[in-house]
C-alpha cells in the first residue's frame, strides 16, 4: 500500500520548483487571456504588446483560427508543426516538463514502483530526462512507452540504444479505447502511469480506460477551477481539445482512487490561476 504522507512527500521539492519558476515567469497571466480574447474576436493582434513569453502560444491561436476557417486542422502542415515544436519549447512547457519530471523520479526513488506507463509519449523527451535520472540513481524500472500512432515503435527504438540496460516496451494506445490486453500483460505492479495534455482528445471517458493500469496517476492537464471556458479554451475546442473541469475529472477519478490531490495549489492560490496543471491519484 502506498501512503498518502508518502506521496505527498515524494511532490513536495518538485513542486516547490515548479512554483518559483511559474510565479517568476508567470504571474500575471492576464495578458495572455487577453491575446486570446482578441484573437477569438477576429481583431488583430499584435505580438510586441504582450510579454515574449507568451508569443509561442499567441501564435499557435492565431494559426487554429486561421486554417479552422478556411479548412480542416492538419497535424501534417508545416507551418502548424513548426508552431507546434515552438509551443513545445516554450518556457512554460519546459517548467511544466521539468517538474513532471521531478514528480516521477522522486516516487520511483523512494516507492517501489514495478513499471512506469508513459501514455502520449510522441518523441520522447520527457522518457529520455527520466531514464537519465534513473541510470543516475541506479534504478532499473521496466518503462512502456505509448501514443495513438504507429511512429511509437521509431521512438521506442530509440529509447533502447540510448539506454541499452533499460527494459522498454512500446504500445500502440489510443487512450480513447481500452489499453491492449498485450500492454497490461507486461504490467509490474504498482504501476506509476504519467500522461500530459492526452485525454482533451478522448472526453472524460478516457479516465475509464487509464484508471484499471495505473496505481498512481500523474495528469498534467488544464483542468478548469470554474468551470467557465476561457476564450484560448474555444480556440482550441476548434481543434479537437475537449474542455474539461477539475470538479468533474475529480468526480471521475473518485471511483478508482482513495487519494486525489492537487499538487499546485500553492502556485494556484498565489497567481490566482484560473485552471489546475498537476493531478496526482492513488489507488488504497
Amino acid at each position: 500500500m502506498i501512503s498518502k504522507e508518502s506521496i505527498l512527500e515524494c511532490i513536495k521539492a518538485p513542486m516547490e520548483q515548479y512554483h518559483q519558476k511559474i510565479v517568476h515567469h508567470f504571474s500575471n497571466w492576464k495578458p495572455l487571456v487577453e491575446a486570446a480574447e482578441k484573437i477569438l474576436a477576429g481583431e488583430e493582434v499584435h505580438y510586441e504588446q504582450y510579454p515574449e513569453v507568451y508569443h509561442p502560444n499567441i501564435k499557435m491561436m492565431k494559426l487554429i483560427m486561421k486554417y479552422t476557417s478556411e479548412s480542416t486542422w492538419d497535424w501534417s502542415n508545416p507551418e502548424i508543426q513548426k508552431a507546434y515544436q515552438e509551443v513545445a519549447a516554450s518556457e512554460a512547457y519546459r517548467i511544466y516538463a521539468e517538474a513532471m519530471a521531478g514528480i516521477i523520479c522522486s516516487i520511483i526513488k523512494k516507492i517501489p514502483i514495478g513499471t512506469l506507463v508513459e501514455l502520449g509519449t510522441g518523441p520522447g523527451e520527457l522518457t529520455k530526462s527520466l531514464c537519465g535520472e534513473m541510470l543516475n540513481s541506479n534504478l532499473s524500472i521496466p518503462v512502456i512507452v505509448s501514443d495513438r500512432t504507429p511512429a511509437i515503435a521509431a521512438t521506442a527504438e530509440n529509447l533502447r540504444q540510448t539506454f541499452p540496460s533499460l527494459t522498454f516496451h512500446d504500445f500502440v494506445w489510443d487512450v480513447r479505447e481500452k489499453p491492449p490486453a498485450a500492454l497490461i500483460d507486461k504490467l509490474a505492479k504498482p504501476v506509476l502511469l504519467f500522461e500530459r495534455w492526452c485525454i482533451p482528445y478522448g472526453g472524460y471517458e478516457t479516465i475509464h480506460n487509464i484508471a484499471p493500469v495505473a496505481d498512481v496517476l500523474l495528469l498534467v492537464e488544464d483542468l478548469s477551477l470554474s468551470g467557465t471556458q476561457l476564450a484560448s479554451d474555444i480556440i482550441f475546442g476548434k481543434i479537437g481539445l475537449q474542455f474539461y473541469t477539475f470538479g468533474e475529472a475529480r468526480n471521475l477519478l473518485a471511483r478508482y482512487y482513495s487519494f486525489i490531490h492537487m499538487c499546485d495549489s500553492k502556485t494556484i492560490e498565489t497567481i490566482n490561476a484560473p485552471n489546475t496543471n498537476f493531478i496526482l491519484a492513488v489507488k488504497k
